[in-house]
C-alpha cells in the first residue's frame, strides 16, 4: 500500500520497495492524474533529436521526380 504525506509545498507518495524494485530510482517521470483518482507515472524519455547532427535524420524525397497525375497542385 502506497502512503501519501506532505513535505513543505509538495506531496511524497511512498511506494514498498517491493512494488518498484525493477524501476531506477534516478529516473525522472510524468505523473498523470486521472479524473477517477488514478495516478500513473510515465518514465520521461531522452529526446532522440537532442543531439542529433544536422542531416542524421534526413531521408531522401521518394516523390522528388514524380509528375503530378490528375489534380493535385
Amino acid at each position: 500500500m502506497a502512503k501519501l504525506r506532505k513535505q513543505g509545498s509538495s506531496v511524497v507518495i511512498t511506494i514498498p520497495a517491493a512494488v518498484v524494485k525493477n524501476l531506477d530510482l534516478d529516473s525522472e517521470y510524468s505523473v498523470k492524474l486521472d479524473d477517477n483518482g488514478t495516478i500513473t507515472f510515465i518514465p520521461k524519455l531522452i529526446n532522440p533529436f537532442l543531439h542529433g547532427q544536422p542531416g542524421e535524420f534526413y531521408e531522401k524525397d521518394l516523390w522528388e521526380d514524380m509528375k503530378p497525375g490528375g489534380n493535385e497542385i
